[in-house]
């Protein structure tokens, strides 16, 4: 009996627990969803368990709706949805919608943030699929396509996906939004790798110097096709063919991806290390790629990039070089200048067409007496390249020609010191170790690599000079030392590690830091010339403007004043801007810091100010546009939700200190949206910042420790909502109140409360009434309407710490929401 038993007891230990079902889903059906919480576990896995769809987690706080390799070390990830809109780390889901049968994106709050198209107008989808090829599918009930995620490639191409005449391969910048990188078909159908940063735009592969056919390519083939086949070769309808160097071998996962420095490479999985080899590049020297270094600066490969500004200039941002540099000095028609020789260097494009074949002395004439010429080229035969721009500078040893740039004659220029580079046998040759593809120790190993075949013979013959210019060669000792430090601090002593706040505030940057930088020329433009104006506050202007190719109508917010105190505000509002995304907070698109000028780029709300909508017909006799009543309590709340996360769910205490409906703004579906963040400071979590104190809101909107100079926390907040929730529900501005006969001063609010907290204590029917809108006519939620006063009572208490948080306040309206 006890050996039956022993033996049964075993048998019931071997079976697999019912209660534990792997999360990962085969698909997903109609009506269900995937929540961001369980983004660990909960995805879809392709039937092969190679691919991998879900949220991503991109930093600690910050997810993309995305695919990627499930069995890679790195997660390569080949596909997202709206990648320059990712999602917060709460509250975030994906659904495949039961009534449009679409897959809908949707962020904290709610907020939708995309969706796929299917089922509009067609058979809605069934269900949600990955497939083994990658390829994210919407499916009817008999397994036919809908939607798939293969017609709309971001940065990387997979194995039987077309790349067609109307997609294209965007690389993805430091952060997570689209670089200036792109693969696509030319006007000639041409496949061109394009670099455009808005303000300079070139091709920059093929080979630009040579024309289609030396390129081995064809133009005018307008079936513009292409695609990497299964094996590992790729095949376009314009002749570009090329092979990953382990071309053939079965079973092997690859990947072509164009990559955040603008490089095209192919990617092939050892799936028994889970690491990634590159077994293709289209350049074998980065250098060669437009705007690595950005204007007025050069590309030194040597045989990593290094770039270094052109004598007389600055770096414009000292974290990013395709940002390039600015000149130290300002060129004048009027004033004499001269000329700074740069030997062995090129800068492509951008010529003036005044150039030729003709002397030096003739050359660098031209250049002197032209105002668009910042400098020329001279080339041996004697040709003449005069220059409207500084752009994709390079040099190397052997180069041919010199740059000379122009200065003002006056303008110190510090001597450079030439370095010689020697090497075994009086020559010279630079070695590329392309992304550690030969390891240390391993010389014999085979480097799984080739480089895109013009590229590389253009490259291999080229004469080797022993000399180059001393600023480069110092710079490139110096940013060596520095690495080297760095990672000895990082690796033996174990310094600088991220903490998990660090990690935290990093995924706030990483949501809406990353701004568009504008020239004043075009915010000039979008605003045609600041014309038309949509709003004026106490700090600056703002104007209506559309922005870009796509048209995108944004709200242009100019700061007054050139004064110390403008420029602070500045900064600090940028700083606020960097650490927050909700719903009902309006998202910043850029910025312009240019000479003077100080410009804030939003994005446009169509509807206006909530004054502008709730003030602006009192007394009218056409009441036809008056909000009603749900919306003005929809207002009310989103309002709430929004200052509740600025207070309590930012990685810093952010207090906005100027609430009044000036600042609220509503969209096309009268959303609130809370603007203006020109007097916002962040605050230590102890409220111990000193500084804040100095501030001043709007008058009628302000809480008492304004006047009394205490120390400021969120409950000035509290208290200027309380206001706006008086003037939601009576429709007129507080210091208008008519209460017995008497206009209510602004500093009166006091009797403003004491009426409200009377009429609310009387049990008579209908006694709040006279206290909402005339114009609603009646028609309102009278169970709403006390949750508001009683609200708006208790944010308005004198003593603060008696106001409620705004946690509460949302908690107290939701529960009568329905």
């Amino acid at each position: 009996m006890t050996s039956r038993l022993v033996a049964f007891l075993l048998f019931v230990v071997t079976l697999p627990c019912p209660w534990r079902v792997d999360a990962a889903r085969d698909w997903l059906a109609r009506a269900a969803s995937i929540a961001v919480e369980d983004h660990a576990d909960d995805v879809l896995r392709s039937p092969d368990g190679t691919f991998a769809a879900g949220f991503y987690n991109a930093s600690p706080t910050v997810f993309t709706f995305s695919v990627w390799f499930a069995r890679a070390a790195d997660r390569a990830v080949v596909w997202t949805a709206a990648r320059a809109r990712p999602v917060h780390s709460s509250g975030a889901r994906v659904t495949l919608d039961a009534r449009r049968g679409a897959l809908v994106l949707t962020d904290y709050g709610g907020e939708v943030v995309w969706n796929s198209t299917a089922g509009i107008g067609r058979t809605t989808a069934s269900r949600a699929r990955l497939r083994d090829s990658g390829n994210l599918v919407l499916e009817d009930a008999a397994g036919n396509a809908l939607w798939q995620s293969f017609d709309y490639p971001t940065d990387t191409l997979l194995p039987t996906q077309r790349l067609t005449a109307a997609t294209l391969l965007v690389s993805r910048d430091r952060l997570l939004s689209a670089g200036y990188y792109r693969l696509g078909f030319s006007d000639y159908a041409m496949l061109s790798l394009f670099y455009d940063n808005g303000n300079f735009s070139s091709i920059y592969w093929p080979n630009p110097y040579f024309s289609y056919w030396q390129n081995n390519r064809k133009i005018y083939n307008f079936s513009r096709s292409a695609a990497m086949d299964a094996l590992g070769q790729f095949l376009s309808s314009d002749g570009t063919n090329f092979e990953a160097a382990d071309l053939g071998a079965a079973g092997v996962r690859r990947r072509l991806t164009l990559d955040t420095d603008g490089n095209l490479r192919v990617y092939s999985l050892d799936e028994a290390t889970g690491t990634w080899s590159v077994s293709w590049m289209a350049f074998g020297n980065p250098c060669n790629i437009h705007g690595v270094c950005g204007a007025n600066a050069v590309c030194l490969y040597s045989p990593a990039p290094v770039c270094v500004c052109a004598p007389g200039h600055e770096r414009v941002d000292a974290s990013d070089w395709s940002r390039g540099c600015r000149p130290t000095f300002r060129l004048e028609c009027s004033r004499p200048t001269k000329l700074v020789a740069l030997p062995h260097s090129d800068f492509w494009g951008y010529d003036l067409n005044d150039g030729g074949i003709m002397p030096f002395h003739d050359c660098g004439k031209k250049c002197l007496e032209n105002c668009a010429c910042v400098a020329f080229q001279y080339k041996e035969h004697m040709e003449c390249y005069l220059k409207s721009v500084l752009f994709n500078g390079r040099t190397f040893p052997g180069l041919p020609g010199t740059v000379y740039i122009k200065v003002p004659a006056d303008f110190h220029v510090p001597e450079f010191h030439v370095h010689q580079w020697q090497h075994e046998g009086g020559g010279l040759a630079i070695q590329e170790d392309i992304a550690g593809c030969t390891p240390a120790g391993d010389s014999d190993r085979k480097v799984l690599l080739k480089v895109s075949a013009s590229l590389s013979a253009r490259d291999a013959g080229k004469a080797v000079w022993p000399y180059l210019y001393g600023f480069l060669s110092a710079l490139l000792v110096v940013e060596a030392i520095v690495i080297s430090l760095g990672c000895w601090l990082f690796s033996s002593k174990g310094l600088f590690r991220q903490s998990r706040v660090y990690a935290v505030e990093e995924g706030y940057k990483l949501i809406t830091s990353h701004f568009q930088r504008y020239t004043y020329a075009e915010i000039r433009r979008a605003t045609g010339n600041f014309t038309d104006v949509i709003g004026r506050g106490g700090s600056g202007v703002v104007y209506k403007g559309v922005l870009g190719d796509d048209e995108r109508v944004v709200a242009v917010k100019v700061l007054k004043n050139v004064s110390r105190q403008s420029e602070e505000e500045f900064q600090a509002e940028l700083s606020v801007i960097g650490r927050i995304y909700h719903m009902n907070l309006v998202r910043m698109w850029g910025c312009c810091s240019q000479g003077k000028h100080r410009i804030l780029v939003s994005e446009f709300i169509e509807n206006g100010s909530l004054a502008q909508k709730l003030f602006h017909r009192v007394g009218s006799d056409d009441d036809h546009d008056v909000l009603d009543w749900n919306q003005r309590f929809r207002i009310a709340l989103g309002v709430a939700k929004g200052l509740a996360y600025l207070h309590n769910e930012c990685s810093e205490w952010i207090v906005h200190c100027d609430m009044k409906p000036e600042n609220i703004l509503l969209d096309h579906d009268l959303e609130p949206k809370i603007t203006d963040f020109g007097l916002s400071k962040l605050l230590n979590r102890d409220g111990s910042d000193a500084a804040l104190t100095r501030i001043r809101g709007t008058r009628g909107y302000m809480a008492p420790e304004w006047v009394s100079n205490l120390p400021v926390t969120e409950k000035v907040d509290v208290y200027s909502y309380g206001v706006i929730l008086l003037e939601l529900v009576k429709g007129v501005r507080v210091s208008e109140w008519v209460i017995q006969g008497i206009k209510v001063c602004e500093m009166d609010i006091r009797m403003v409360v004491r009426v409200t907290c009377e009429k609310m204590e009387s049990n008579e029917r209908g006694c709040t009434d006279d206290l909402v809108d005339y114009r609603l006519k009646g028609d309102f939620n009278h169970v709403q309407v006390k949750m508001m006063l009683k609200t708006a009572v208790s944010c308005l208490e004198e003593d603060r710490s008696k106001r409620p948080n705004m946690n509460s306040v949302v908690q107290a309206l939701i529960s009568v929401e329905d």
